[in-house]
C-alpha cells in the first residue's frame, strides 16, 4: 500500500485523461508489477502494481489499487471499524520504481500474453476504476486489496478463458490464512505478537490458493500457472529490481517481557507467603491492563466490520470483566464475591494452560507466561481473600 498525495494524483489523472481519448497501440503491453515487502508495518506484505506500457503514444502508467490519504475525513475512526477508504491511484513507471530504488526492495515484472482487444479491456477497467467517482473502496486485508482487486480486473477481462492450474504450482495446502500471515512477520516478532493478539477465529480457515492471493508474491504465482486459450498466460518473468529480502529480524522479543513480568510475579508471591500478606496494587496493575486489553479487543469484535477480528479466543485469558473487578482491589473491605471471581478466573486459565495445544485457535507462545502469571496471581487473591479478612 501507499500513501496518496493529492497533486500527485491530480497529475497522473489528468495525463491518464488525455490518455483515455487514444486507442492503444500495437505497442501496447500489460504486465503485472510485484513489490517485495519493506521494513514498515504497511509493507510488510510487499505490493502489487499493474503496469500499461504504449511506448508509441508515450506513457508507461502503474495503476495501484493500494493507496490511502491520511487527511480523509474519519480516517482513524473510519480504520478501527473497518471502512477504510483506499483508492485506485495512478503513476509513471520511473516514479514508481525510483522509491523502491530508494527503499531497496526488489521488485518483478510478469508481461502477460493478451490479444490487443484483451489489452484494450483491460485498459479501459483500469482508467474507469480511476475516475474520482469510482476509485474508493472498502479495503479490506484479506478479500479486497491491492492484490485482489487486479487478480479480479483480469478475470473481469478475460472471463473464462482464463484458466489456472494448480496442481504443479505447489501453493500452501493445509495452512490458514493467519499461517500465511506468519510467513512475512515470523522475523519480526512483535508485529507477529500484535497479529496473534487481535485476530480471532475467522482467519484460522484453510487458505485456499485463491484465497492465498491477497499476498501480492501469491498472486504473482497464482497468474504465473494461468493459461488464456490454452496458452500460458505470463509470456516473460523479469526482475527490474534485482535485490535481495528485507532483514527485520530483532533480538528483543516479547517473550523476553512476559518471562520477566512472570518472574516478578512469582517473587512477589513468594514474598508474600512468607510475610503474610499481599501486594493488591501490583494486582491491580496486572488485572485492569489485561481487562482494558479484553475490553478493546470486545470492541472490535462488536462494532468494526473488520473480518479478522470477532470470535478472538484470547478473550478467555484477557477478560474484560477484570476492569470491574479490579475497582474493588484496593478497597480496605473487599466484598465477599471478590474471592469466588478470581477462583473462577483461575479454574479457566487453568484450563487454557492444560488444553494449550488443543486450542481451535492458536496463542502465541509469548503469552503463555502471562497466562501462568494470571493463573498464579488470580489463585493468590482467592486464597488470601478466603484465609485472611481485611
Amino acid at each position: 500500500m501507499r500513501l496518496l498525495t493529492l497533486p500527485l494524483f491530480i497529475l497522473f489523472f489528468v495525463s491518464s485523461l488525455s490518455l483515455s481519448s487514444r486507442e492503444l497501440s500495437d505497442s501496447a503491453r500489460v504486465s503485472l508489477l510485484t513489490v517485495a515487502p519493506g521494513n514498515e508495518l504497511y509493507s510488510a506484505f510487499g505490493h502489487t502494481g499493474i503496469r500499461v506500457t504504449d511506448y508509441k503514444n508515450g506513457f508507461d502508467v502503474v495503476f495501484n489499487y493500494g493507496t490511502f490519504d491520511f487527511d480523509q475525513q474519519g480516517f482513524y475512526t473510519n480504520f478501527l471499524k473497518g471502512k477504510m477508504r483506499y483508492m485506485i491511484g495512478t503513476e509513471r513507471m520511473d516514479d514508481f520504481m525510483n522509491e523502491y530504488k530508494y527503499e531497496k526492495r526488489r521488485v518483478d515484472e510478469q508481461l502477460f500474453n493478451l490479444t490487443m482487444e484483451d489489452k484494450k479491456r483491460i485498459f479501459t477497467i483500469l482508467f474507469t476504476n480511476s475516475l474520482p467517482e469510482n476509485r474508493e473502496y472498502y479495503y479490506d486485508f484479506f478479500w479486497d486489496n491491492c492484490a485482489t482487486r487486479p487478480r479480479d480486473v483480469f478475470e473481469k477481462s478475460l472471463g473464462t478463458r482464463l484458466q489456472y492450474h494448480l496442481d504443479s504450482a505447489l501453493f500452501p495446502r493445509n495452512k490458514t490464512m493467519h499461517d500465511m500471515l506468519r510467513e512475512y512477520v515470523w522475523n519480526r516478532p512483535w508485529i507477529d505478537f500484535g497479529f496473534d493478539l487481535i485476530l480471532g477465529m475467522p482467519c484460522e480457515v484453510i487458505a485456499s490458493p485463491r484465497d492465498q492471493t491477497f499476498l501480492p508474491n501469491y498472486l504473482a504465482k497464482y497468474l504465473g500457472c494461468a493459461t488464456i486459450d490454452g496458452n500460458h498466460f505470463v509470456m516473460k518473468t523479469e526482475a527490474l529490481l534485482d535485490l535481495p529480502l528485507v532483514k527485520a529480524e530483532t533480538n528483543f522479543r516479547p517473550i523476553y517481557i512476559c518471562l520477566i513480568l512472570s518472574l516478578i510475579g512469582f517473587l512477589f508471591t513468594f514474598v508474600e507467603r512468607k510475610k503474610n500478606t499481599h501486594f493488591y496494587a501490583f494486582d491491580f496493575a496486572l488485572f485492569f491492563i489485561t481487562g482494558l486489553l479484553g475490553t478493546l479487543f470486545l470492541s472490535l469484535w462488536l462494532f468494526s466490520s473488520h473480518y479478522s477480528v470477532p470470535k478472538n479466543l484470547n478473550l478467555l485469558w484477557l477478560l474484560p470483566s477484570h476492569l470491574f473487578a479490579v475497582l474493588f482491589l484496593l478497597k480496605k473491605q473487599k466484598p465477599v464475591w471478590l474471592k469466588y471471581y478470581f477462583a473462577t478466573t483461575y479454574i479457566l486459565l487453568m484450563g487454557i494452560l492444560i488444553g494449550w495445544h488443543w486450542l481451535p485457535q492458536p496463542f502465541n507462545i509469548a503469552v503463555m507466561p502471562l497466562v501462568f502469571l494470571l493463573t498464579l496471581r488470580s489463585s493468590s487473591i482467592a486464597i488470601y481473600l478466603h484465609f485472611k479478612k481485611d
